[in-house]
């Protein structure tokens, strides 16, 4: 299972993401599009970051996650403390059901793109719409495919230095345009610092890009009504230099 090898090290590869604004944003959407949501579902959870944060905003959040080990890990920021709004279940976001109450459900950090399969798509959508309340709605961002390959993925080196480890990653993309798939290949390398001993990780990480017609084909045929796409944190539309988009659906 992708995530599993270096979940010890998820938080530390991704320490400069910002949390904290993608949960203002996340909250500036529900605002305008649900603003009387009390409970989220939040399909993909990782180590629980986004989850915390918005049940530090108010929000009664509850998350399924696929690896045990992400879950297991539940590390936080010195700056994120662990919310009593937030809990997590061990699940896949294509079947697991929690309960059919919830008044948004929310989709991160490109889980949706790990879906390569239509049935998985599907299976997502219809497992989102059958948990949330009539009216209730679907965030979630993705790859969009007129700018992946407009801008094309390329190989992508991130280094990473603490007091303890060094970390190297280098992501190296096979693309197949006709299916809208590209497999990036992680090689990660871990130097403890005090030992000087270096260990090594590989995983493919299979994503799937999206263009609008397929997100509206996807979601009709679940019983959603497309509301909203943007450009993630930016509220522009879509364009061919967009990687990152976020749409918003609602519950028939």
């Amino acid at each position: 299972m992708i995530f599993e090898e270096y979940s010890r090290y998820y938080d530390l590869l991704y320490k400069d993401k910002d949390y904290f604004g993608e949960c203002e944003y996340i909250k500036s959407l529900i605002e305008e599009y649900n603003p009387e949501t009390k409970k989220i579902l939040e399909f993909g959870s990782g180590t629980g970051i986004h989850g915390n944060i918005l049940g530090e905003l108010g929000y009664l959040v509850h998350g399924i996650e696929k690896s045990q080990k992400m879950m297991e890990l539940g590390v936080f920021t010195n700056s994120t403390s662990k919310s009593q709004n937030f809990s997590c279940s061990l699940g896949d976001c294509q079947s697991t059901y929690i309960s059919n109450d919830f008044d948004t459900a929310i989709s991160l950090f490109h889980v949706l793109s790990y879906q390569i399969k239509d049935e998985e798509v599907m299976a997502v959508f219809e497992n989102a719409q059958k948990q949330l309340k009539t009216g209730g709605i679907f965030i979630f961002d993705y790859w969009y495919a007129p700018a992946v390959w407009e801008i094309g993925p390329t190989l992508r080196l991130k280094k990473i230095v603490n007091s303890d480890l060094a970390i190297t990653r280098i992501a190296e993309p096979e693309c197949f345009e006709d299916k809208n798939i590209a497999n990036v290949h992680y090689q990660t390398f871990i130097e403890n610092l005090s030992t000087r001993s270096i260990s090594k990780i590989e995983e493919i990480h299979e994503m799937r890009a999206f263009n609008n017609e397929e997100v509206i084909q996807f979601s009709t045929r679940a019983g959603f009504s497309p509301v909203h796409t943007e450009e993630w944190m930016t509220s522009l539309k879509p364009g061919n230099n967009t990687w990152g988009v976020c749409s918003i659906l609602r519950k028939n």
